[in-house]
C-alpha cells in the first residue's frame, strides 16, 4: 500500500497543520540532531507535535545522528526518549535514526543497534533511515531487523538494498 509522507524540521518554519490535513498520509517530524542537549533539540518539534495531533495526521519522529562513539549513540537514544515521552501514546510511525552524516560511516552499524536496542527497550519501534549509497556501502544487510526508510532520489526505486524498506524518499 503506497501511503504519502512527508518530513518536517524547523527548516520548513511555522506549518499550517489544517492545510496539510487530508493532503497526507502521515508526517515524520526531525526532533533533534547529535546528543542529548536542549540547544540541539529541533526548535519546530513541539509545534509540529501538537500540530500533528490537533488534526489527527499520524506522525512518527527522526534524529540526526551525529555520533561517533557508543557513549554518544545513547546520548543520542536519550536525546529522542525525552523528546518523545509526551508523545508516547501518539506516535503512529517509528522513531528513526536518521544516518547520513559524513565522517560517520566507520562503526554506524554498531552505533545503531545500540540506539536501537535503547528506543526498543523504552517500547517504541525503531528504525533506520539512510540513502541508497549509506544502505549499500556501510550499513548493508546488518540493520534488517529495524525498519527502513531509504532515501533515493530519482523515480527509480531504490537497489541493491538487502531485505525489504518501508518507506523511500524520493
Amino acid at each position: 500500500m503506497e501511503r504519502k509522507l512527508i518530513d518536517v524540521s524547523k527548516h520548513q518554519g511555522t506549518i499550517d497543520w489544517s492545510k496539510v490535513k487530508g493532503n497526507v498520509d502521515g508526517v515524520i517530524i526531525r526532533c533533534g540532531y547529535g546528543s542529548d542537549i536542549v540547544s540541539q533539540d529541533d526548535s519546530q518539534f513541539k509545534s509540529n507535535a501538537e500540530g500533528c495531533i490537533a488534526n489527527e495526521i499520524p506522525f512518527g519522529v527522526y534524529l540526526y545522528s551525529y555520533a561517533k562513539t557508543i557513549d554518544a549513540a545513547k546520548s543520542e537514544a536519550a536525546h529522542v526518549l525525552r523528546l518523545v515521552e509526551p508523545y508516547k501514546d501518539k506516535l503512529s510511525y517509528p522513531v528513526y535514526l536518521d544516518l547520513e552524516e559524513s565522517g560517520t560511516e566507520s562503526g554506524a552499524v554498531e552505533r545503531a543497534l545500540v540506539f536501537g536496542e535503547i528506543i526498543e527497550a523504552s517500547g517504541y519501534t525503531c528504525g533506520i533511515y539512510a540513502n541508497q549509497n549509506w544502505w549499500q556501502n556501510y550499513l548493508k544487510d546488518r540493520l534488517n531487523r529495524f525498519t527502513k526508510w531509504v532515501a533515493r532520489y530519482s523515480t527509480k526505486k531504490p537497489e541493491g538494498i538487502s531485505g525489504t524498506y518501508d518507506i523511500w524518499q524520493y
